[in-house]
């Protein structure tokens, strides 16, 4: 899939977009790159892994993700109601897709996720491999036992890769990864303007390639792109496009907002884990390391396993406002029911600012795409109607 020429009236064909995209196809063959190199490599799973504990040990974090295709090795081993993200990423694993993988780290942030870890160490088994226990709720009582759990994680991976994760150690990741939010949040800022720089789906490839690179390359990459964008000055031409928010599941295939934008539509902001729920949140570099990353790690962009929920209502409700957009799409993945619950709360709160909402079940598979298609544009002809 390319990238140019999705919007028009804009020169969207960036080299620097175009290095983020091969980066993230060719992630297998990188991946075993860097193990030559001697780099020891941890998959993860889900955005409240915190990787700069990883980084520390100096391994290298790599999102597992899934692919593009059916799922029968997976099919033979989990329950029949089991998301199709999960699905997914058991998949690649079962196919031999992460042979080059350490190790194993995952949290129990819901029931799909912690079945797929007791799945995939059945077998894949795997020379390192844990689950940690992320709380429900942000008070100074979780906070404290999210750091004994961080503490916990630490001694584990202190004691597989033979390498002391010292607080300076802890520091320096922690100064990389802030650094990676630093300028993500400058990018996201830019998509606020009247004409964005760049268009949601090339935010989105920009994303997935640094959930699997070296976090110090990948900010180079960031700031060549940020310098890009200042030299081309000119945004996007919106050309009576809808400005877009998409909300909801997973979502790792660029073609599913590329499908939106080629309908009709803009996408200027989300509420995702491959966008800004994986970066939002800075952690303080002043506070003790182990804590500090308990606490944004439980303080960020709440997904919607946190509590209350009204303030992940609240979130992207600001969001929605911040950016100024004309409406939402929430898709969810079929037996998602984290994302479908927290729906009917998102809804009221988004149409009593006066944001319409569109919600799209679908599979992980970028599929049905006409069904789809024909849907968005009555969305979308829908809120220009309104506007009459």
């Amino acid at each position: 899939m390319t990238t140019t020429n999705t919007i028009k009236g804009a020169d969207v064909s960036m080299t620097t977009i175009k290095k983020f995209e091969d980066t993230f196809t060719q992630r297998d063959m990188l991946a075993r790159k860097w193990k030559q190199e001697g780099r020891a490599l941890m998959g993860w799973v889900c955005t409240y892994v915190p990787e700069e504990i990883i980084y520390a040990a100096g391994a290298l974090p790599i999102r597992v993700l899934g692919g593009a295709q059916e799922t029968p090795l997976a099919d033979a081993t989990l329950y029949s109601n089991a998301c199709s993200f999960i699905r997914n990423c058991l998949e690649m694993g079962l196919d031999k897709r992460y042979d080059s993988l350490d190790g194993l780290v995952s949290v129990n942030t819901c029931d799909h996720i912690r079945r797929f870890f007791d799945v995939w160490t059945y077998h894949i088994p795997m020379p390192f491999k844990i689950i940690l226990s992320v709380p429900t709720k942000v008070t100074e009582n979780t906070i404290r036992f999210f750091t004994q759990e961080l503490s916990r994680f630490r001694h584990s991976l202190e004691e597989f890769t033979g390498n002391r994760i010292t607080i300076d150690s802890l520091r320096s990741a922690i100064g990389t990864y802030n650094r990676t939010r630093i300028l993500l949040g400058k990018l996201y800022e830019k998509k606020k303007s009247l004409n964005p720089p760049l268009t949601g789906t090339q935010t989105l490839h920009t994303i997935l390639a640094g959930m699997v690179m070296p976090k110090d390359q990948y900010n180079v990459l960031l700031e060549e792109l940020l310098q890009e964008i200042e030299t081309k000055g000119s945004g996007i031409s919106q050309d009576g496009k809808l400005r877009l928010m998409v909300c909801g599941s997973e979502l790792e295939h660029p073609e599913f907002l590329e499908l939106i934008e080629q309908s009709g539509g803009l996408v200027v902001a989300d509420d995702l884990c491959n966008g800004a729920r994986y970066f939002w949140g800075m952690v303080d570099p002043e506070e003790e390391p182990l804590n500090a990353l308990a606490r944004r790690y439980l303080s960020r962009f709440p997904c919607p396993r946190m509590h209350p929920l009204e303030s992940r209502v609240q979130y992207i409700v600001q969001m929605a406002q911040d950016f100024a957009v004309d409406g939402v799409i929430y898709e969810v993945i079929k037996f998602c029911d984290l994302h479908a619950n927290t729906y009917p709360l998102i809804k009221k709160g988004l149409q009593e600012v006066g944001v319409p909402v569109l919600k799209l079940e679908r599979e992980y598979l970028f599929s049905a795409t006409g069904q789809l298609k024909t849907r968005i544009q009555a969305f979308f002809e829908n809120i220009s109607s309104a506007r009459i």
